[in-house]
């Protein structure tokens, strides 16, 4: 693998995951656009169907409902959950599903992950320090 890129964001959830990029620039609603049971993204959009449990996932942000918070921490249980979020818009209760959840989040980003990250890449992210580290296979 081939490292590709370095992008400093702020992380908004402390916590390290690496692990297989799932990207688009979207907004993911978790409560009725996600199924906590499968890990699959259910909404209309270009990620649906698509699996994001055990990813890490680029996208947009979060459509801000308070039931992020019980479907991601319901993926949690059932280890169907993302393994860490980079977004470029920040949504409150995103930060708060990810920290009480214990996954990582990032944003506010030097560079638009949309331009470097492609699904399928391997990316590590540093919740702690912002920073998010992308391999191409």
């Amino acid at each position: 693998m081939n490292r590709v890129a370095v992008i400093q964001g702020t992380g908004y959830a402390p916590g390290q995951a690496e692990g297989e990029a799932l990207a688009a620039d979207t907004r993911i609603s978790f409560w009725g656009g996600f199924d906590p049971k499968t890990g699959c993204i259910v909404q209309d959009g270009p990620l649906q169907h698509a699996k994001a449990a055990g990813k890490i996932l680029v996208f947009t942000s979060t459509k801000g409902s308070s039931g992020t918070s019980g479907m991601i921490s319901l993926a949690k249980r059932g280890n169907l959950h993302p393994l860490a979020f980079i977004n470029t818009e920040v949504d409150c209760m995103a930060v708060l599903a990810c920290t009480v959840c214990g996954i990582p989040m990032i944003a506010d980003l030097d560079q638009d992950p949309f331009q470097v990250i492609r699904t399928g890449d391997y990316v590590r992210v540093d919740g702690d320090s912002g920073r998010i580290e992308v391999y191409r296979k």
